[in-house]
């Protein structure tokens, strides 16, 4: 299925990998003018050349550079900001106990902090041209905390409760917010030391979910898809799992150690 999103400007930070990339992709494939953002050069410059998106290099924990994006996705895109897909972040695995001070911090400087202050800084211009798609990208483990997760889950916690609260405040201007909960996706990400977070095939030990496979990029970018389309339009303060049922039960599962 397609949407109308010809002329539409999309912001997608994070999209030079993963969830992000499969973002960029399919908003492109709908006829957007895509921006989007991430920290590798390299990464970024492939998917441009794939894509016929804008690359703008920024690290999320670069303040300074990350006020320079919306400023710059408004002059590429003649003054229109239409979509933000908030994706950029990154995972640490340990218990609680034996994550420091400085991995949580970081944590919550680049998934919940960088995305708090980019949505921020697109809620005026959406308000101005009468309104706007917010999505920002969660966890599932932000609905149900994970203990091989723990900070991470903490972070994506707020995720949601920003996206709540974008919406409440954006209604009145049109400007819609939602939080997209993805599950276990392949390519996963491992768990690695924060600032680190590296694309991997899945780990071995990882439970199927319900739906007997692991979710996909594309899977999540065709919500985003949705989400940033006139379809949805009466859709915002939500959370949407997309897991493949494996948040819709509890499981008889414990500690092992």
């Amino acid at each position: 299925m397609t949407y109308d999103l010809e002329g539409r400007v999309a912001l997608v930070t994070g999209g030079t990998s993963g969830i992000g990339k499969a973002c960029v992709e399919r908003l492109r494939s709908e006829g957007m003018t895509v921006v989007f953002t991430g920290r590798s050069e390299e990464r970024g410059s492939g998917v441009a050349a794939a894509t016929g998106a804008v690359f703008l290099r920024s690290d999320a924990t670069d303040r300074a550079a990350s006020d320079l994006v919306v400023p710059e996705v408004l002059r590429v895109g003649g003054g229109r900001l239409d979509v933000l897909v908030a994706n950029a972040g990154i995972i640490y695995g340990d218990s609680i106990e034996q994550t420091s001070e400085s991995v949580f911090l970081e944590l919550l400087e680049v998934n919940l902090t960088s995305l708090f202050r980019i949505s921020r800084d697109c809620f005026g211009p959406m308000r101005e041209s009468g309104g706007g798609s917010m999505i920002h990208v969660a966890s599932d483990a932000g609905i149900r905390g994970v203990h091989e997760i723990p900070a991470y889950s903490v972070t994506k916690a707020g995720v949601v409760a920003v996206s709540e609260l974008f919406a409440a405040e954006g209604a009145l201007f049109g400007i819609r917010a939602n939080a997209v909960c993805p599950g276990d996706v392949a390519p996963g990400i491992q768990a690695t030391p924060a600032g680190h977070a590296d694309h991997a095939e899945n780990p071995e030990g990882w439970t199927l979910p319900p739906s007997g496979r692991f979710g996909t990029g594309e899977d999540v970018a065709a919500l985003v898809a949705w989400l940033a389309s006139d379809e949805s339009s009466h859709m915002t303060g939500a959370s949407l799992r997309i897991d493949g049922a494996m948040g819709a039960a509890m499981s008889a599962q414990t500690r092992s150690s």
